[in-house]
């Protein structure tokens, strides 16, 4: 969908292309509370199911619901009120900050619909059912697809709304998934129980907690590291940016299957600790890693040699499709490192260990690849440069992983739930 989406703008010039990527970052950086209830739902989900306790398991996805609701009403209201001053930060030009604020304004009031589907989606997943989540998307995305043709360019009988039909499609799909998702739940549909009143516990909330907080700073500093990374190159100027937001949705495949990938590692690591098998845990870590790393590999490979003419599918400019072209072949580079970080990155989490994952993304993203970059822009190297310290970044995260895989020390980290 985002492919779509960069696309269906891209008609407007890379001022849209980089307003829609600068709205979409933002809404990612508040998001990540959400997707720290969503890791706390995967750990915890896992292990009751795989103790064969779906009691819990619908107590867990109760209580996340919840949880993340509050959190995502809260983010939202910060977002609507402060929108044009955190747009403000990137230093863009008028018009593209202009487009960026309308386009995160509307966004943002579709993440309390969204974060429903976000959170059944993980307990879903931690589960073992991953076919329900991929029908509802495929639906979401065949929507999302038909609103952005219509609404961003006026077609089939649509307005021609341009950001604004943009920012209305993604949420007014994502909203329709999550208007499924909800539907089957309430009516008994899903592997996960309705359950009934007596979730939200001291003793849950705790266990949630304690596993989501950690998580939660991981995001944030992760969203702030990238949004710091992504003001660097903004300072570049309007088509450097322009060619990020079109390189990263040029490697969407990449990142699809790694987090593909990603889930099935953190539903079994989960479960096998939940079953008392920390053997079959540790294996299936390095099964993942290895097939997460020959997919992101190969397939970002593949897309690097075809960056070109799609990154001219996108946008008809040759100064975007030039610096497209020079990220994408060096985030294909990364691939093989980024691999270890959704595999084993996920296997920790799904056992529980959220800490050793928010540490590591401190050293490699915090105190590495940013304060690279601002070195290097400092020392008015071209903008190439900024994007290959992301490579140094992955590399340094994907041996600390592994170091920490190795010492088996995660399996120990959270109790089996009851």
């Amino acid at each position: 969908v985002g492919v779509i989406a960069i696309k269906a703008v891209g008609s407007m010039g890379a001022e849209a292309v980089a307003a829609v990527g600068t709205g979409q970052r933002m809404v990612w950086v508040f998001q990540a509370l959400v997707m720290a209830v969503m890791t706390g739902t995967t750990a915890l989900v896992a292990r009751a199911v795989g103790s064969k306790n779906m009691v819990e398991a619908a107590h867990i996805t109760r209580l996340a619901l919840g949880v993340s609701l509050l959190v995502s009403l809260l983010t939202s209201l910060i977002i609507v009120l402060f929108a044009e001053q955190m747009i403000s930060i990137f230093g863009l030009d008028p018009g593209t900050q202009e487009l960026a604020v309308t386009y995160l304004s509307i966004s943002i009031m579709f993440i309390p619909f969204m974060t429903f589907g976000m959170v059944i989606g993980a307990s879903l997943r931690a589960a073992g059912d991953v076919k329900t989540p991929m029908y509802i998307g495929i639906f979401t995305n065949i929507i999302a697809i038909y609103l952005l043709l219509g609404l961003v360019n006026g077609q089939y009988g649509m307005p021609k709304l341009g950001i604004v039909g943009a920012a209305l499609a993604m949420g007014i799909s994502f909203t329709a998934g999550t208007a499924i998702q909800l539907y089957l739940w309430l009516t008994h549909k899903l592997v996960i129980p309705l359950g009934e009143r007596g979730s939200f516990t001291k003793i849950r909330f705790n266990q949630l907690l304690t596993v989501s907080y950690p998580a939660g700073i991981e995001s944030f500093v992760f969203q702030f590291g990238m949004l710091s990374f992504f003001w660097v190159v903004a300072m570049y100027g309007t088509e450097e940016i322009a060619a990020y937001n079109i390189g990263v949705n040029i490697l969407m495949l990449s990142f699809i299957l790694g987090n593909g990938f990603s889930v099935a590692a953190a539903t079994l690591s989960g479960q096998f600790l939940g079953a008392s098998n920390p053997a079959a845990a540790y294996k299936s870590g390095y099964q993942a890693a290895g097939m997460t790393m020959l997919a992101m590999s190969l397939s970002g490979l593949l897309l690097a040699f075809f960056a070109e003419p799609i990154a001219w599918f996108f946008i008809q400019d040759e100064e975007v499709v030039k610096y497209a072209v020079i990220f994408v072949w060096i985030f294909a580079m990364s691939q093989p490192f980024m691999a270890l970080e959704f595999s084993l990155g996920s296997t920790l989490r799904g056992a529980g260990d959220t800490r050793s994952p928010l540490v590591i993304t401190i050293i490699g993203l915090l105190l590495i690849r940013v304060p690279l970059a601002f070195l290097l822009y400092y020392l008015e190297m071209p903008v190439q440069w900024i994007f290959a310290t992301l490579i140094i970044d992955y590399m340094v995260k994907g041996t600390l992983l592994i170091l920490r895989y190795r010492s088996r020390r995660w399996m120990k980290v959270l109790k089996t739930s009851t």
